[in-house]
């Protein structure tokens, strides 16, 4: 059985959702209760170590939740997260388990309202900049990415972005999003591997990239090779906005048991050390409500 992994220092497809365009302010950020707290402290020996894999399995197999579904099939994949986002009302008490109270998914809508608004700021930072090109790794359909160009109000003719992510089956959903928001002519999805991204976009200088949803599946060897490929394809003086996990409140067993979706832990302390040697030099570093992402804005030195 795998674990979390923790850095020193950290048949059937499940239904696309709907596309919204989520703001903002749409909900108050989130973050666990004391109940739900205690909670975690008396379930979590059972789920990570007591209870066996298959029983637990078979439990979960047993609702109707879209994400569990989705989970059992492509773990932390870009369908589960779109579902995250939304946040319907649960169908069944385990989907409220999986969707609404849980450390993580609570993380994960924090981190993307964060996110939003940071690289809609960073755009606008770039007003003077004559064409502005942004690039999103293991973007999925690129939902961050394209409502922070939205928010930011700059004209779109203005800006260009780069999807890249290894699986192609996002570009539908995303060029559906990318309609929506007035920006498909603007927004180019690229089916590669972003440690090869000199191959997929020669030439090509980027004023700001998003690496959010990825890092935490790759291990440091894994990650300083794409902070390097990253780096080659910025301007001097680009932005990077990525993010680190902590396993806060000791979920992240279950996932790796359960789902075979293993989380390297890395703190903000650590993942700016890494940052620091990959050629960049973090400008501003929070942690979300509940504490498992600290989420780190860096730009490129020379």
């Amino acid at each position: 059985m795998t674990e979390t992994v923790v850095s020193a220092g950290a048949c059937e497809t499940s239904p696309v959702p709907d596309i919204r365009l989520p703001g903002l302010g749409e909900q108050s950020f989130e973050a666990p209760s004391v109940m739900q707290r205690f909670g975690y402290f008396i379930t979590n020996p059972g789920k990570n170590y007591l209870i066996p894999c298959l029983l637990l399995r078979a439990l979960l197999k047993t609702s109707r939740s879209p994400l569990i579904a989705e989970s059992f099939l492509r773990p932390g994949g870009w369908r589960s997260m779109e579902i995250v986002y939304k946040n319907a009302l649960p169908v069944d008490w385990l989907d409220r388990q999986a969707l609404a109270d849980n450390p993580i998914t609570m993380a994960a809508r924090n981190r993307k309202k964060i996110v939003i608004e940071r690289l809609a700021g960073l755009i606008r930072k770039l007003d003077s900049v004559g064409h502005i090109t942004l690039l999103g790794i293991g973007a999925g359909p690129g939902r961050l990415l394209q409502t922070a160009m939205s928010d930011s109000k700059i004209a779109p003719s203005r800006m260009s972005a780069y999807l890249i992510d290894l699986d192609e089956d996002a570009r539908p959903f995303g060029q559906a999003l990318a309609t929506n928001l007035g920006l498909l002519d603007r927004v180019q999805f690229i089916q590669g591997d972003a440690r090869r991204i000199q191959d997929s976009l020669p030439g090509v200088g980027v004023n700001i990239a998003k690496l959010v949803g990825i890092i935490e599946y790759l291990d440091d060897t894994q990650l300083v090779e794409m902070l390097n490929a990253v780096r080659t394809a910025m301007v001097p003086g680009g932005s990077i906005v990525t993010h680190g996990f902590v396993d806060k409140y000791g979920t992240g067993r279950f996932f790796a048991r359960v789902f075979g979706l293993r989380h390297y832990q890395r703190n903000a302390e650590y993942l700016s050390s890494i940052l620091a040697k990959s050629g960049f030099r973090v400008i501003e570093c929070e942690y979300e409500l509940t504490g498992i992402h600290p989420i780190i804005t860096a730009v490129r030195v020379d």
